[in-house]
């Protein structure tokens, strides 16, 4: 798992059915220091994320398959969580 926050959304006019009901955020993944790290990248949703949520995420192919009830989904990122802002 690796955190990134979300800098926006993603919408597409043709979708994989496995991608039905789903939203398409694009987050930037960050390294240990919280800064950018790599190119951004696009994961599902299932938690509510919004623009500027710290999240972590993941790219277990089987998380992936039992979110989306698909072994044939072309996703290879989910948000498994946003994380709480550490207080000031």
């Amino acid at each position: 798992m690796q955190t990134a926050r979300v800098i926006g959304n993603a919408t597409a006019t043709v979708r994989h059915p496995s991608l039905e009901g789903w939203r398409l955020l694009i987050l930037q993944p960050l390294d240990i220091r919280g800064e950018a790290d790599e190119s951004p990248v696009i994961a599902i949703d299932h938690l509510g994320a919004r623009r500027g949520d710290l999240v972590f995420f993941t790219s277990d192919t089987r998380e992936i398959q039992r979110l989306t009830g698909r072994i044939d989904s072309p996703v290879r990122l989910s948000i498994q969580g946003i994380i709480d802002a550490e207080p000031e």
